[in-house]
C-alpha cells in the first residue's frame, strides 16, 4: 500500500469510496455524511488544490480517500469543553478519511492514518488535527491508536454538525 495525490482522473472511485463511507456510517446509525452534508462535494476542490490522496493497493486499486487541509479551520476556532495545544505556528487538518467497503477490516484505517501523518510531516507540520463525530467509535479507535489527544468539541455549521476534535502535536 502506498499513498499518493488524488488526481483528476480518480474523481469516480473516491467518490465510489466516500459513498461506501457514507453507507458505513448510516448502516451504524450515525448521522455524519448524510443527507448532502458528506465530502463527496469537496473532492474536485480537494484535487484542484493538490490536497486530496488516496490510499492505493499494491494491484493499484484506490482502497481509501482522505484530504490534507492547510490553514486555519474556521470551526476548529471555537473548541468547547477543552483547548488546542497552540505551540505550533500553524497546523494541517484530516477530512473526509474513508476506506472502501471492499478493503474494510484489514487494519488499512490505521495503515493510512500512518501515512498521511507522515506526508504531513514531510510537509512540514507539527501539528495536525482530526475531528469525527462523537458516535463514530470506529474512527475514534483509528485516531487514538495514531496518536492523537482528544482536545475538546467543535462544531461545524451543519444537522447534528458537533464533533470531537483530536490533535497530534509533536
Amino acid at each position: 500500500m502506498n499513498i499518493r495525490t488524488a488526481k483528476t482522473n480518480d474523481i469516480e472511485k473516491i467518490l465510489s469510496v466516500l459513498e461506501s463511507g457514507r453507507e458505513f456510517l448510516q448502516f451504524q446509525g450515525l448521522s455524519q455524511w448524510q443527507d448532502g452534508y458528506g465530502p463527496s462535494r469537496w473532492v474536485e476542490e480537494d484535487i484542484a488544490n493538490e490536497r486530496g490522496y488516496v490510499l492505493v493497493s499494491r494491484e493499484d486499486m484506490i482502497c481509501g480517500y482522505a484530504a490534507l487541509v492547510e490553514g486555519v479551520d474556521e470551526c476548529y476556532e471555537n473548541i468547547k469543553n477543552g483547548r488546542w495545544d497552540n505551540s505550533h505556528e500553524k497546523y494541517i487538518s484530516i477530512h473526509s478519511m474513508a476506506i472502501d467497503a471492499d478493503f474494510r477490516g484489514k487494519n488499512l484505517a490505521g495503515a493510512f492514518m500512518r501515512g498521511l501523518i507522515e506526508t504531513a510531516e514531510i510537509m512540514g507540520y507539527r501539528d495536525i488535527r482530526i475531528d469525527t463525530h462523537p458516535l463514530n467509535e470506529i474512527m475514534q479507535k483509528v485516531i487514538l491508536r495514531a496518536g492523537f489527544v482528544y482536545r475538546g468539541i467543535v462544531e461545524f455549521n451543519i444537522p447534528d454538525g458537533k464533533r470531537k476534535g483530536y490533535q497530534l502535536s509533536r
